[in-house]
């Protein structure tokens, strides 16, 4: 049996005009982990509009929920990301198109690698969705520790209600069952939680609130990456965005639901304060009040409600 450099060679010795376009389109399948960027949030948070505000960049492109935690890996990644796309009625941009960077499909790893060729940062919009965001948030845990380590990550949060809101309504708008109250609620939870531990456990990780987003959070975000995002503040309409109330919420999921806009409101204050001490060890099992940092004991709050039932 012949070796695979054997068969490369075979390849293209039969084909001398294949040599040049195969080792150029194999040549930079190595993805930068250190170029990466990823915006990560449940459902309906904001991901959208703070993907498509990052992609106004000319140095960033970042692709629109490949979940590539999950892809096969097989060399047919752009037919199928631009399908799925085409399939939810998204025009072509940055958001929602591959471009055809090779005479012929490849794996999703070989696209980032080319894309990092012409930009500065490469990655995607990752959506949490309610149902199995237990699974989903210990999937994205490990494939990014492993794939992507040193890349950045941004964190999108949007106040509960309207997400849980607005999750059930676009559900019910396309005809599709409605993630139960409390489904969507702790999809939320397991989000900050992940949060918490990218925090805690990568380099380059933020969070970004709805709520706030403006030329000033943007410019923020711009330093952090040492890009010019100018432009990104044009992508936010406050007179688009619909707001919801708590009373709107049915009365069994009230409870959990207030509990959930507590842990958020606290995670947003930590956030503007500079989530400090996020490497003090902690031990959710102390006994000590006394023992728990603001973050520790914000995490341990999080456990608490998503382990009861």
């Amino acid at each position: 049996m012949l070796s695979t450099p054997q068969r490369l060679w075979q390849v293209l010795k039969s084909n001398p005009q294949r040599e040049e376009s195969l080792l150029t389109e194999t040549a930079d399948i190595a993805v930068p982990d250190d170029r990466g960027l990823f915006v990560i949030g449940a459902a309906r948070s904001g991901t959208t509009v703070f993907q498509n505000a990052l992609n106004s960049s000319p140095e960033i492109f970042l692709l629109g929920e490949p979940a590539l935690q999950d892809d096969p890996g097989t060399p047919d990644f752009a037919a199928r990301y631009n399908a799925m796309h085409r399939s939810w009625g998204n025009q072509e941009n940055k958001s929602s198109f591959c471009p055809p960077l090779f005479q012929q499909d490849a794996p999703w790893h070989h696209y980032l690698a080319r894309l990092a060729r012409h930009y500065r940062y490469v990655g995607s919009k990752i959506v949490v969705n309610p149902h199995e965001a237990a699974r989903t948030c210990q999937q994205l845990f490990e494939f990014h520790c492993r794939h992507f380590y040193r890349s950045h990550y941004v964190f999108t949060f949007r106040n509960p209600i309207d997400v849980l809101m607005s999750t059930r309504g676009l559900a019910e708008l396309n005809g599709d069952e409605a993630a139960g109250y409390d489904t969507v609620l702790k999809s939320f939870l397991q989000v900050m939680a992940l949060y918490i531990r990218f925090l805690r456990n990568l380099p380059s990780v933020r969070a970004v609130f709805h709520e706030d987003l403006g030329e000033a959070v943007l410019r923020d975000t711009g330093a952090w990456l040492g890009v010019d995002l100018g432009e990104a503040a044009g992508y936010y309409d406050n007179a688009r965005v619909r707001r919801y109330s708590l009373d709107q919420v049915p009365e069994h999921a009230r409870a959990l639901a207030e509990e959930v806009i507590a842990a958020y409101e606290e995670l947003r204050g930590q956030v503007a304060g500079g989530m400090r001490l996020a490497q003090l060890e902690q031990n959710s099992n102390h006994i000590d009040p006394a023992h728990f940092t603001p973050l520790g004991n914000l995490h341990r709050r999080i456990e608490g409600l998503l382990a009861a039932s």
